[in-house]
């Protein structure tokens, strides 16, 4: 055990709890104040990095939990106050402001707008068939689903290629300890 957790050993003081990234990092043999860097950690012992990996998934989550639980415990609080005072104004959807307790909570109650494919499509051959010019009032976008671009012959996939271009994302790496047996485990 660490120094900074034995401080309360032998004395009428608690000892001191670890924050949860200290104790991973504990645990994971990788020392608390340890400077980490992209350096330090690329001449880390793997167990340690898998272990650094293990802390970051579980964190992460924990996280997730957590925002949605305030989330949820702040729209159980002030949501409905929200929308009134937005449907007072004539609006069920934008920003307003609430004040409890000394704070200015600002309310942002977003909209999500969905077209219909179909329709947008018959609109368009009109405003065409009119001599008007459709991308003035509707965003047209193009795109090719990867997976039936490679399903496609070559003489349909040849004039799309020169349209094509492929970026590389960043790589991912997952740790697997590996057995006797040479499997992951």
């Amino acid at each position: 055990m660490s120094a900074r957790l034995n401080a309360g050993v032998g004395t009428n003081l608690p000892t001191p709890l670890p924050t949860p990234l200290a104790a991973a990092l504990e645990t994971s043999g990788v020392h608390p104040f340890l400077d980490l860097s992209a350096q330090v950690i690329r001449d880390l012992p793997l167990e340690n990095v898998a272990a650094l990996q293990r802390f970051i998934s579980d964190a992460k989550s924990e996280l997730a939990t957590l925002s949605a639980m305030v989330q949820t415990g702040l729209e159980m609080r002030y949501a409905d106050a929200a929308r009134a005072q937005l449907l007072a104004k004539g609006q069920d959807t934008g920003t307003t402001h609430l004040q409890d307790a000394g704070f200015d909570i600002t309310v942002e109650i977003g909209k999500d707008v969905k077209w219909e494919p179909k329709g947008l499509t018959e609109l368009v051959a009109k405003i065409e068939a009119t001599g008007g010019d459709p991308r003035e009032y509707v965003e047209i976008k193009y795109s090719v689903s990867e997976a039936k671009f490679k399903a496609w012959p070559q003489t349909l996939r040849a004039p799309f290629e020169a349209l094509r271009t492929v970026t590389p994302k960043a790589p991912k790496f997952v740790l697997r300890r590996m057995d006797a047996n040479g499997e992951g485990q």
